[in-house]
């Protein structure tokens, strides 16, 4: 018997992106796979990007509203809106290669061990590959689990390879862990909150060919923003994801929140946030280890600044 084939659901959170939502549902629409449904969920634009989505004749686009409540927020709404088998999820200035979803879903379905498929990605107008901005992470294609001791700084590097429009998975996936991050509208990590604890419990598969665009020029919530980016929730909001950390990976996942706040530290103190940066060096003491051993690799400050905000 042939296998089956699924349908994909296309969860896109829209923030007045006007003038980038058609390219990204062109895209969509435009790709060699073509048993998908595409919700859109809008989430308080106050620009003209709902009244671009309604001008679109096809009935797998369905639109809906909502209180502005930040991305997180808007792609749980879509998956409570959809029954199907496999979910996805592209911003709304982004934009995949048209053979992005069928590469992703042969590799779901001849691996059945992977309930997750994540693909290389672009990066900015310059179209850079991954490669170049995640240098630490040497993976080849196939299914792949993240070894008990892997450095930080490559476990950084592998949550941020599951860029949130590069990946496809199984629903079940997402809902284990409730979806994304959604906690006081926030903006920044949401994803990552989410992947990283996917990362601690599922064997995923990796195909490094870049699929996907992820265009930072016109982002105001990530890499595009000026002002210094806010902690981590993963740093600010850590019990759940120790409490979904299997036992053996305990020890990695500590290294790991202490390696992300010396980074966030090290953001908010050239910022002029002393305060927050000492909380988070108090909060994390394994920073301490980081910060002598690593330091100048990992940060760009002087090491004496640093070492009036650790504990004592």
């Amino acid at each position: 018997m042939p296998k089956k084939t699924p349908t994909v659901a296309v969860i896109i959170p829209l923030y007045n992106k006007g003038e980038y939502i058609a390219r990204t549902l062109n895209s969509i629409l435009n790709q060699t796979y073509q048993n998908l449904e595409i919700i859109v969920v809008n989430d308080g634009s106050t620009d003209n990007s709902a009244d671009i989505v309604k001008n679109y004749q096809d009935s797998r686009i369905k639109l809906i509203h909502q209180t502005n409540a930040g991305p997180g927020a808007a792609r749980n709404r879509g998956m409570s809106e959809t029954q199907a088998d496999f979910l996805s999820f592209l911003d709304a200035d982004d934009e995949w290669l048209p053979d992005f979803l069928a590469t992703s879903i042969h590799h779901l379905q001849t691996n059945p061990d992977c309930l997750l498929s994540v693909t290389g990605h672009f990066r900015g107008a310059e179209r850079t590959n991954w490669q170049q901005h995640l240098p630490h992470l040497k993976i080849n294609q196939g299914a792949w689990r993240l070894p008990t001791n892997t450095q930080p700084k490559v476990v950084k590097c592998a949550v941020d390879l599951l860029h949130s429009g590069a990946v496809v998975c199984a629903r079940q996936v997402v809902e284990k862990f409730g979806g994304f991050y959604s906690q006081k509208r926030c903006t920044y990590g949401e994803d990552s909150y989410l992947w990283l604890q996917v990362l601690l419990n599922y064997k995923i598969h990796i195909d490094p060919t870049p699929l996907m665009w992820h265009h930072t020029e016109a982002s105001v919530l990530g890499h595009g923003r000026k002002e210094a980016h806010p902690p981590w929730p993963k740093l600010t909001d850590t019990t759940t994801i120790r409490n979904n950390c299997p036992p053996e990976y305990q020890p990695l996942l500590e290294n790991c929140l202490a390696y992300y706040a010396l980074l966030a530290a090290e953001r908010r103190v050239r910022a002029g946030d002393t305060l927050t940066a000492q909380k988070l060096l108090q909060s994390f003491p394994l920073t301490q280890r980081f910060v002598m051993k690593n330091f100048q690799v990992n940060c760009r400050l002087k090491l004496t600044q640093f070492l009036q905000l650790l504990p004592v």
